[in-house]
């Protein structure tokens, strides 16, 4: 005869003899320090409020779903984070533990053998094995992080609290829900999550592909697809990989759903975008695509995981990772039909994937060079002629576009970062490579090489700090082998403006004149706003420099260099004077330095796109 469900109060300590069991189709562990934090805050709050209570006061946790799956054994199948959690404390409260005689109940997880060994002795090296591990360690830092900056003696207070039998004190229990045997234990986990926020729809997909295991998936595969599961996301909380296929701006609460959004989008015809902002809209898609008559699960995991693949083989590949990264990087917005924007960079992935599966390498490297050629010449430029330009025409076309570009364009930034790209792939026996998680999580500006006149600080702040930078360049060997009687006057004058509480504007002009014609860059040129003396400065470093003369940045682009701080490869180049052929005095800029600085870009440039040039009798 089959049991009914039943619900009832269970205290911790009745669990404390119980065994549990985490299946494949639940969510990892992902609680934080501050949850697990929070859960602590409630039970010493309990524990202190309920002293001079009745011993039948009993702290509640939410409800904990079981089914039976052997006789000493439950399937767990809603509590894990939360009995995690409550594992975790009780191993960092062992030693008091042992003193009171209570032990602990054993919880392990289907996808991770080891798991219950990792529970027991959580350590930083085991940490970084698996994802869950990760959360695992750092809940119980947390943990002890807490007990560390409390009395001692709660220690002890807050285990029987949270231990302790019914009807002796007042205790911990949670809400114990026991399925019938009967019921879909997978069906009754997405009823039971559906509704809640921390929920997503990669947590979703992954009950769904393993819901029914007996009649979807053999018993290989429905433990594969879990260890998969967790290789891929792995992969993806490198930010390296992870910032190479999108921008971080739009990033779901889970990564591997944004390959799930391509994957679906390429499966269903782009069927999301109907969908609009629907925060389960991934999963619902994905759910009617497992429904779809003869679906076979494992063959859709198959697909999934060759995506996984193919992405992954673009990011391994030095060329494709500069030349997708750009079109990730530069991507904008698509808009829905009631002008809600799509997440642009898995447009870009879905296009590159569905051209990639009919094109050879060549064609391909040849298809990611147009693409970069609209970005380059604007949106209303003529598309590449099909078989190619002829030399003289592109260059033409090239040397008409960065004569187009300057200071307050919005197509700089996408130049400029095309050109650090460009750089540094006609490095060939070099393996650095454009570090894109540096580039998307940080804010840059566009900013010139050498100062220019009309750009004066205004504020007194800022005057100062601008200041403080000129008398660091006015006292130094340089300025002095220029002009010594004119260095030693200037550093008096900072001095003195530095000393007033706001600068005097006809003083700070004088000498911001005078710091200027002393640097090299006192008389204005025509092409001060020309691509040619603009490079990318990180938003912090030129806003605390801003208009400052070029040995003050070269100075703090070499200290931010040395520390180790992404610095864009032809930002730093510029500042050291790579491009300059005659660079006698590496802490002066003049036109000629600048005259070398954009014929550096455009011959790079040429180069990079040098693929798109037709060749003698066809393509």
């Amino acid at each position: 005869m089959t049991a009914a469900p039943t619900l009832r109060l269970r205290s911790i300590f009745e669990l404390l003899s119980e065994r549990f069991f985490v299946p494949s189709y639940q969510r990892g562990f992902r609680w934080t320090a501050r949850q697990v934090e929070a859960l602590l805050d409630d039970l010493a709050a309990f524990q202190l409020s309920s002293r001079q209570g009745s011993p039948n006061s009993f702290y509640c946790l939410q409800p904990v779903v079981v089914r039976r799956r052997s006789e000493n054994e439950w399937e767990l199948v809603d509590g894990q984070q939360r009995l995690t959690t409550i594992f975790l404390i009780l191993r960092a409260l062992r030693e008091v533990a042992a003193l009171l005689n209570r032990g602990c109940y054993e919880i392990s997880y289907q996808t991770r053998d080891g798991s219950a060994a990792f529970l027991k002795e959580p350590t930083p090296e085991g940490a970084i094995q698996y994802i869950d591990y990760h959360y695992m360690y750092g809940a119980y830092v947390a943990i002890e992080r807490w007990f560390r900056e409390r009395d001692g003696a709660l220690r002890l207070r807050l285990l029987d609290c949270l231990t302790g039998p019914d009807g002796a004190a007042p205790n911990v229990r949670v809400i114990w829900y026991e399925l019938d045997e009967n019921q879909d234990p997978v069906q009754a986990f997405v009823r039971l999550n559906v509704g809640r926020i921390p929920l997503t729809s990669a947590e979703l997909i992954r009950a769904q592909f393993l819901r029914s295991d007996r009649e979807r998936l053999d018993a290989r595969d429905a433990q594969q697809i879990p260890q998969d599961w967790d290789l891929i996301e792995r992969r993806l909380q490198d930010d390296g990989y992870w910032y190479f296929l999108q921008s971080g701006s739009s990033a779901p609460p889970a990564r591997i759903e944004y390959l799930f959004d391509v994957f679906i989008r390429m499966k269903r015809a782009r069927s999301l975008d109907a969908l609009g902002d629907d925060p389960l809209a991934t999963y619902l898609e994905f759910q009617a695509l497992l429904d779809e008559e003869n679906a076979d699960a494992w063959q859709v995991w198959q697909e999934f995981k060759k995506l996984t693949q193919t992405l992954e083989d673009w990011y391994e590949d030095r060329t494709l990772y500069h030349l997708i990264g750009f079109l990730v990087a530069t991507s904008a917005a698509d808009k829905f039909a009631d002008a809600r924007p799509r997440q642009a960079e898995a447009k870009v992935l879905i296009d590159l994937l569905d051209t990639r599966s009919n094109a050879t390498g060549t064609a391909f490297d040849r298809h990611l060079r147009r693409l970069a050629w609209k970005r380059f010449a604007g949106p209303r430029a003529a598309e590449p002629p099909a078989d190619g330009f002829a030399e003289d025409e592109l260059t033409q076309r090239i040397s008409e576009r960065i004569e187009d570009l300057a200071y307050g364009s919005v197509a700089v930034r996408s130049a400029l970062l095309l050109f650090n790209i460009a750089g540094l792939l006609e490095q060939r026996a070099s393996t650095q490579r454009f570090q894109f998680d540096g580039y998307k999580t940080n804010y840059w500006d566009i900013e010139h090489v050498r100062s220019v006149a009309e750009y004066v600080p205004g504020a007194a702040a800022d005057r100062k700090r601008w200041l403080e930078h000129a008398g660091e360049f006015v006292a130094s060997p340089v300025a002095e082998a220029r002009d010594l009687e004119e260095s030693r006057d200037l550093r008096q004058q900072i001095d003195v403006l530095l000393a007033a509480s706001s600068p005097e504007e006809q003083a700070f002009m004088d000498v911001f004149g005078r710091v200027r014609a002393l640097s090299g860059e006192g008389e204005a040129r025509v092409d001060d706003n020309a691509l040619s003396n603009l490079a990318l400065l990180d938003m912090g470093t030129n806003r605390s420099y801003k208009n400052a003369i070029f040995p003050v940045k070269r100075t703090r682009i070499i200290e931010l260099d040395k520390l180790g701080q992404f610095v864009p490869h032809a930002t730093r180049n510029v500042f050291l004077k790579y491009y300059s052929p005659n660079a006698a005095q590496l802490m002066l800029w003049d036109g000629a330095d600048q005259d070398a600085y954009g014929e550096a870009i455009e011959e790079t440039l040429r180069r990079f796109f040098a693929p798109l040039v037709r060749k003698a009798g066809g393509v």
